[in-house]
């Protein structure tokens, strides 16, 4: 029983990221219309998360019920969205959750 509890919270572990900056910005700025709204909707997330973007850990939203990419997030979030300011910054929430980490030893060919 508790292999199976274990397994369980791995899997569902970055659904524990939804209480982050960049999970805010998504969940406010879908469909803004207008960029006075965006601006606002920006001040609220930060308020409530003031370490903002940086605190977010790249890639923390991957995972099985995620997106394969930040592309591929914010092509989805920012679609309808048709304030520019709300769709860049889905567009940086997307990456910062949605891709993978840079590794620079890779990059480079580089054995650590």
């Amino acid at each position: 029983m508790k292999a199976i509890t274990l397994l369980f919270i791995t899997l569902l572990s970055p659904l524990a990221f939804a209480g982050d900056y960049a999970t805010c910005l998504l969940d406010k700025l879908e469909g803004v219309q207008n960029d006075q709204a965006a601006r606002s909707a920006i001040r609220l997330c930060l308020r409530e998360h003031p370490g903002g973007i940086n605190s977010v850990e790249k890639g923390s939203g991957r995972g099985i019920f995620g997106y394969d990419s930040g592309d591929e997030c914010a092509l989805d979030k920012a679609s309808d969205t048709q304030s520019n300011v709300a769709g860049y910054q889905v567009r940086v929430a997307c990456y910062r959750l949605y891709d993978k980490p840079l590794d620079l030893f890779d990059e480079f060919g580089i054995e650590p």
